[in-house]
């Protein structure tokens, strides 16, 4: 999964996870009738800093083998569209309360790979489109990676959203 990917997906689980619905933009059904506020999570503008060989971290040893691995950072500089949607029935205050219950967990539910720098919206208004309220709304932020180099140091592994748990 790529390093977009896995910071949307980690925004949408902790909305989730607050009880504030949340659809990944664009995906198929994205835009279907809700019976309440829906955040759709995407992409406003991105770009990455550093390349994966110049930023080297150390070395991590693993519990288990007690090998040695050599680790790397990755970091990449984010605009994301954190888009509020409404239904007619709830109007556009349903949006701004949305709004409300989504910028508490954007300050304490996030991984730690992902830090929030600036929080922006604008008005509400009707989306033609999807015949539903729309609060546009961007959320500036760093999100840190870090992948481990091959037993043999030659390549690495993928880069993995830091302070996402993995199985």
């Amino acid at each position: 999964m790529s390093g977009l990917e896995q910071v949307k997906r980690a925004i949408a689980g902790a909305l989730e996870k607050a009880g504030i619905a949340a659809r990944l933009a664009f995906e198929p059904g994205w835009a279907k009738g809700y019976s309440g506020p829906v955040v759709a999570v995407g992409l406003r503008r991105g770009e990455s800093r550093g390349g994966a060989l110049s930023s080297y971290l150390g070395q991590q040893e693993d519990p288990e083998t007690r090998d040695c691995r050599e680790v790397y950072g990755m970091r990449m500089e984010l605009t994301l569209s954190l888009d509020i949607y409404c239904p007619a029935g709830e109007g556009a205050s349903g949006c701004e309360g949305a709004l409300e219950k989504m910028h508490q967990v954007l300050l304490e539910g996030l991984p730690s790979g992902l830090r929030p720098a600036e929080l922006k919206w604008e008005e509400t208004g009707w989306d033609e489109d999807t015949a539903m309220f729309l609060l546009p709304v961007s959320l500036a932020c760093g999100a840190y990676f870090t992948a481990a180099a091959s037993e043999d140091g030659l390549l690495l592994t993928d880069f993995i959203l830091k302070g996402v748990v993995t199985k």
